[in-house]
């Protein structure tokens, strides 16, 4: 694998259709996809810019020379793991191909010194070793008009983009492995024939169910339970069929444990949104149990503030 670096700074802007508002989220989604614009299709070209990565080193994207492959991700959405991992494999498997793999963070816009911590930890604590940079004022994911996290994107030199998917379903590692191998001249693309014979391996939601879902994800995780509530069950009602939302419902509702009253009150509010066909289908995987952070006791925090030492211990509650 080879990275491109140069002094110099080309900052072109494409032209941005008029309607797109983009809600940052799980799943990186406009405010209404049905009408939001789709971005830069296949054929059409980015301006080359230059990006600092995290090590300090300046890259160009795409890079001047052979394949870019550019991953958008995020340490909320739960599908950027896998797909980081797979290239960071690829990437060392491929390393003597004419190829850079580049990871764009699209956590938020605007980045907090907090916020770029999140990001080196999750990359250190599952050893992604890709050149990483944040994707400052998502000035690269506005322009290119990424819809979902994580997304991966392939370039040619000249900035032509020739590739691009959405997600990670457990199918992506092998389909994006064979483009990468096509692009690289190692392996001939697989016929329509061969490609329905492998058939799908994993579930696809539709109506971008998975786009509300992965904004409910981000707001359980803040610990908005009724925002991230209503949320999966629109994503519900987009696609009764998709099963994370209501897994994750059931980690709502069942926090504190499956019992006979939190059922009936997950059954009830189904019923109401009319989902009653998907209150049938209870209990038939894991609920999706988010932990939460601990809030701070605020004596205790005022103590730490004023450099106070905490209250004495009474004996009694020693011998306890």
């Amino acid at each position: 694998m080879r990275i491109f670096v140069r002094k110099g700074f080309n900052n072109p802007r494409l032209t941005v259709i008029i309607g797109f508002f983009l809600l940052v989220l799980a799943g990186g989604v406009s405010s209404d996809p049905a009408e939001a614009d789709r971005g830069i299709e296949v054929g059409e070209k980015i301006p080359q810019r230059v990006i600092r990565t995290r090590t300090m080193d300046e890259v160009s994207v795409p890079s001047e020379e052979g394949l870019t492959v550019l991953v958008f991700w995020a340490t909320w959405s739960p599908r950027s793991q896998p797909a980081l991992e797979a290239w960071n494999q690829f990437a060392r498997d491929y390393s003597d191909h004419n190829i850079t793999v580049l990871a764009a963070n699209a956590d938020h816009q605007h980045m907090e010194a907090a916020d770029i911590a999140k990001v080196d930890a999750f990359l250190a604590d599952h050893e992604i070793d890709l050149p990483a940079y944040i994707d400052d004022n998502l000035v690269h994911f506005n322009e290119i008009g990424v819809i979902v996290l994580p997304t991966t994107l392939f370039f040619e030199p000249d900035g032509t983009l020739v590739y691009k998917m959405g997600s990670f379903p457990t199918s992506a590692r092998l389909d994006l492995q064979e483009e990468l191998e096509v692009r690289l001249g190692i392996r001939q693309r697989r016929t329509e024939e061969e490609t329905a014979s492998r058939g799908k391996l994993e579930y696809e939601p539709k109506n971008n169910a998975m786009l509300h879902y992965n904004l409910g994800r981000r707001l359980h995780e803040k610990g908005m339970e009724d925002k991230a509530r209503d949320r999966y069950l629109i994503a519900l009602e987009k696609d009764p069929d998709y099963a994370d939302p209501l897994r994750a419902l059931e980690g709502i509702f069942f926090a504190e444990g499956r019992t006979a009253e939190a059922e009936e009150s997950l059954r009830a509010l189904l019923a109401d949104k009319g989902l009653a066909q998907v209150a049938e289908r209870i209990g038939e995987g894991e609920p999706l149990v988010l932990g939460r952070e601990k809030k701070a006791d605020p004596m205790e925090r005022m103590r730490q503030l004023m450099g106070a030492s905490p209250p004495p211990v009474e004996e009694e509650q020693k011998e306890k």
